[in-house]
């Protein structure tokens, strides 16, 4: 296999930076057939001409191993290397005309055999090979969920992460040398915060808040009602952030003593939202000064899409001293009855709106 022995470190090499590192954990782990080090050459020499920079043939690259793996964008959004079959994008794609002989027999036998093994990341080394593929069983963030997030934020462990590896959240206390190869966690959590910016655990990493990323992680949806408090609007000119809904919450709070990262939503809101505004965890409906219904009654589920405010959700309806006539007589964003607005209202924005 090309790479093998440069990509890797041999056992003694492991065990001795593992032990000079105070990493505590000896593991034998067994060595993947093929990683993604032994079809990156072959990636690069045939397909990074056009799969590759901003302007990529069919907006799918393999720059690098998450890019390689990702979705290609069509309408089905299928991953590249999924299924593990000759039917994967990546390997259908050499029966096209365009694409027909660009791959020699024994190079489309490598590229195939990687597909079909897995599509593993790495080389078996001081993690799983698969500790890098989001989809995968092994997969590091898998890890420490399982843990209760603990290895990056208690620097005490045996595993935590700031043992071997530079860039953790918790770094352990006169550890400065690290094992040959062991990546800096902000390489890949490269967002202001590191691995503790909430793109890291929500959203796809440029944007922070759910649903996670359907290709990596994929499965139904959830959160999506987050995009329409967080992304500008004609109601709402600047978006809203995590405090906004979840107030206080910082990231010691990771773990079986905090309310973060306990598998459970936590909402706290702002005090600006009033001292009664609520969430009810059974219905996923908010009662806030946004959000509701004469007054009292928790008004849009979480989960339903459309904006769902009646008028007298932060003003009587109308307001005193206000003329009487219904509200889209001279409002714009205002549903036929006049009673409550639509996704279209400059509404919330702070003025008084006339058209």
């Amino acid at each position: 296999m090309r790479g093998r022995a440069s990509s890797m470190w041999s056992a003694g090499a492991a065990l001795l930076a593992l032990a000079s590192s105070g990493c505590t954990e000896e593991r034998e782990l067994e060595e993947p057939p093929l990683a993604f080090a032994d079809v990156q050459p072959l990636l690069e020499s045939s397909c990074a001409e056009c799969h590759s920079g901003p302007l990529a043939e069919a907006d799918y690259r393999v720059e690098d191993y998450f890019q390689t793996i990702r979705c290609i964008p069509d309408p089905d959004g299928q991953p590249a290397t999924l299924p593990s079959d000759e039917t994967a994008p990546i390997l259908a794609a050499l029966q096209r005309p365009d694409h027909v002989g660009l791959l020699d027999a024994t190079e489309t036998d490598l590229l195939t055999a990687w597909v079909v093994a897995g599509a593993v990341p790495n080389d078996r080394g001081s993690h799983p090979a698969q500790w890098n593929d989001p989809r995968a069983e092994d997969w590091h963030g898998q890890y420490l969920r399982n843990t209760e997030w603990q290895p990056i934020v208690d620097p005490t462990r045996g595993d935590t992460c700031g043992l071997c590896h530079p860039g953790s959240p918790a770094p352990v206390e006169g550890v400065i040398n690290f094992p040959p190869g062991a990546t800096d966690c902000t390489e890949c959590h490269s967002l202001p915060g590191g691995v503790m910016a909430c793109g890291t655990c929500h959203g796809d990493g440029e944007r922070w808040y759910p649903p996670r990323d359907q290709c990596y992680f994929r499965g139904p949806p959830e959160g999506f009602a987050h995009g329409s408090h967080d992304e500008p609007s004609p109601n709402n000119w600047s978006g809203l952030g995590c405090e906004t809904c979840h107030f206080g919450i910082d990231f010691s709070m990771l773990g079986p003593d905090g309310r973060h990262g306990n598998g459970m939503v936590d909402v706290i809101f702002q005090p600006a939202w009033g001292p009664d505004a609520t969430y009810d965890f059974e219905t996923l409906a908010c009662a806030t000064t946004c959000h509701i219904r004469g007054g009292t009654t928790p008004d849009v589920a979480w989960d339903q899409e459309g904006l769902d405010l009646q008028c007298d959700a932060c003003h009587q309806n109308p307001p005193a001293g206000h003329a009487t006539i219904a509200c889209n007589n001279c409002h714009r964003g205002i549903n036929a009855a006049g009673t409550r607005l639509t996704p279209e209202a400059p509404h919330i924005n702070g003025r008084v709106d006339a058209f």
